[in-house]
């Protein structure tokens, strides 16, 4: 640059002392007080999501434990509505067997009583029988020791 160009440059700046103008160590000294302001202001974000995470977390997490609870009443009460119709359903089923084998039982029991009638006939028959063939028997004895 030109003497000339400098005097001209020099008479549009404005007037500042000497201690206007940054030093090397003023930018340093500048340079750390924004590092450090720039670290805190990480930091204090770093914590504010810290937070907002944290909180998010436990508002999901009671949301998660309100839903699970819904889920585990809503399912208790289908349960007690089929364990009741299963209980119903087998409470049928155990009366209609009742009913049945109380049948079973009847008619058995008139079988067995008209059997045991049956064989009472029966033995009162072959009693009546034996009885007769004896006496004829008897007779058929007397008759021949009596021509003898």
């Amino acid at each position: 640059m030109s003497d000339d160009s400098a005097a001209v440059l020099m008479r549009l700046l404005p007037p500042v002392s000497w201690n206007d103008f940054a030093t090397k160590q003023d930018l340093e000294t500048l340079g750390n007080f924004m590092q450090l302001g720039f670290n805190n202001s990480l930091l204090d974000l770093r914590n504010e999501m810290r937070k907002e995470f944290v909180d998010e977390t436990g508002i999901l997490r009671n949301g998660m434990q309100d839903e699970v609870a819904s889920l585990r009443k809503e399912m208790q009460s289908e349960f007690a509505v089929v364990h009741k119709k299963i209980q119903d359903e087998f409470s049928g089923l155990r009366k209609e067997m009742y009913t049945e084998f109380s049948a079973l039982r009847s008619e058995m029991n008139a079988g067995f009583l008209d059997l045991r009638k049956e064989m009472n006939n029966q033995t009162h028959r072959m009693f009546m029988a034996m009885l007769g063939i004896n006496t004829l028997l008897m007779s058929v004895a007397i008759a021949a020791f009596k021509l003898l």
